[in-house]
């Protein structure tokens, strides 16, 4: 089967960096119209000069309904239609234990993390279910699949994401509608680097040493890797996978 996805919409939430952005490449490359949010519109200016005139950046901010809600109202004005929807925006986890979490920071995260994870699907189901279905990939984490000292809240908000995918895609898959999730592992990323950017050169080199030596291929994932799975998943080649969470972490959860 083909990964072509010429004539798609694809539309990227949290796809001006990252993960997102590497994927909104692939999609650019595979044929697709991309569109391409998040909140930070400095960000999503140059991510859509990067990707070039088949490429659009609306912004938005996924913690609030009515900004969610204008975003899907812009996309379906302009382009019709959604094909493709990949969600990968999240709050960067703290490394903070349960007890010392304070309130706001837990529901800041789920709030985004969730609620917004849920607001995003709400609105594609709804325009894929008037356009006779469509793709949506969920990007949640290994984290989603393990307990995580010193980041509870952020691993609930990923297993969540995982609640959601798997029983949305139960849902809706008789309506054309094929949902699934992606769960990275240690990845390389600019948010990955400006969690450890507080450190010195030398202690940067030595926990990116240790983080490689725990994973069985040896270094973390390329951003463009993940995005090659969520393409995938996106795409015709992956016609019979509903539901499944697909884990991209080299090795690390054998």
């Amino acid at each position: 089967m083909s990964l072509s996805l010429d004539g798609k919409v694809a539309l990227i939430v949290g796809g001006t960096s990252g993960i997102g952005l590497a994927a909104a490449k692939q999609f650019v490359a595979a044929g697709a119209t991309v569109v391409v949010s998040a909140r930070d519109s400095t960000k999503g200016i140059a991510a859509q000069s990067l990707l070039g005139s088949s490429a659009a950046y609306v912004g938005c901010d996924i913690a609030r309904p009515s900004s969610v809600e204008a975003l899907f109202q812009s996309v379906v004005a302009r382009f019709g239609c959604i094909d493709c929807a990949v969600n990968a925006a999240a709050i960067a986890p703290n490394s903070t234990l349960l007890h010392e979490t304070s309130n706001a920071d837990a529901a800041a995260l789920l709030n985004a993390d969730v609620f917004g994870q849920f607001l995003c699907m709400k609105h594609e189901i709804e325009v894929m279910l008037k356009g006779g279905g469509g793709t949506i990939v969920n990007v949640s984490s290994v984290n989603g699949l393990s307990g995580v000292p010193s980041a509870a809240m952020y691993s609930a908000g990923r297993h969540a994401v995982l609640g959601l995918t798997r029983s949305a895609a139960r849902e809706y898959i008789a309506q054309n509608i094929r949902i699934n999730a992606v769960c990275p592992g240690a990845t390389d990323t600019p948010r990955r680097q400006q969690r450890i950017a507080h450190l010195a050169p030398e202690a940067q080199g030595e926990l990116a040493a240790q983080t490689a030596q725990a994973i069985p291929i040896g270094r973390l994932a390329a951003a463009s890797e993940i995005a090659s799975a969520i393409v995938w998943l996106s795409s015709p080649a992956s016609s019979y996978v509903v539901g499944h969470s697909l884990v991209v972490d080299g090795g690390l959860s054998a």
